[in-house]
């Protein structure tokens, strides 16, 4: 699949490290976009930019007030401003809801749905006014996974932030992403192994879709899209659905 043309956008990924954003960042600089990268590890991000032989480096907490506001002000600063953000940081835990732990749900908000509002708060000063906010939602908010609850209910309450955000702000446009399963991300790695026969076995009664995508791929597909409604600013895309074909197909 071609890269898209991005020349001339200059776009915020948060949540860059690894997986669909640090391929959303390659799409970017492959289509001749400038892109600043952002997550909390710092050295994965270098390591990013190395490789893609361009971008910058803001590393913060986006969970975080006072980091999430100087990473857009460190982005716009490096780029010249912001024509779109990103915000592709999640975080999800195996957990039955009578085993429920009210610090495991803390961290997933504070994740999920804290750090995506409180990066789109911070980059909305420094977007341009035909600039895009575009938020990773899930499928899994349809599927309502057994076991875990704690992740789609989290994005389930981003999805109603999005909404209150095209309300409280119309002169930009927020986009929201719903993502199938992907690979190779860092994702399952902090889901808790422990219960993730038990959840995948849950997953087939439910007969919920296990095909794979591959995250360059996505990644590809997105910004695609997303430089179409750069281009096209009379034009609001809201919603954008991403998941593997049938086997079949």
């Amino acid at each position: 699949m071609s890269a898209a043309t991005m020349d001339g956008r200059r776009v915020l990924v948060v949540g860059a490290s690894s997986g669909i954003g640090a391929a959303v960042a390659k799409a970017v600089v492959a289509g001749g976009g400038a892109v600043t990268v952002s997550a909390r590890r710092e050295d994965a991000l270098n390591e990013l930019v190395a490789e893609m032989g361009a971008g910058h480096v803001a590393a913060g907490d986006a969970t975080l007030p006072a980091d999430a506001k100087r990473v857009a002000a460190a982005a716009a600063e490096a780029m010249g401003g912001i024509d779109l953000v990103v915000y592709v940081a999640g975080y999800g835990v195996l957990q039955g809801l009578k085993d429920i732990d009210p610090n495991t749900w803390v961290d997933v908000f504070k994740v999920n749905v804290v750090g995506a509002n409180l990066a789109a708060a911070a980059a909305v000063e420094h977007l341009s006014t035909e600039g895009v906010v575009a938020f990773v939602s899930s499928r899994t908010v349809e599927d309502a996974n057994g076991l875990f609850a704690s992740y789609s209910s989290t994005k389930a309450a981003l999805d109603q932030c999005i909404r209150t955000w095209r309300i409280e702000h119309p002169e930009f446009r927020f986009v929201r992403i719903v993502m199938g399963n992907c690979q190779p991300t860092e994702f399952v790695n902090q889901m808790g192994m422990d219960l993730l026969g038990d959840a995948l076995t849950q997953w087939e009664k439910q007969a919920i879709p296990g095909g794979m995508m591959h995250v360059d791929d996505v990644a590809t597909a997105m910004v695609s899209a997303l430089s179409v409604s750069l281009d096209h600013p009379d034009i609001d895309a809201s919603e954008l659905k991403f998941d593997a074909r049938p086997a079949n197909s």
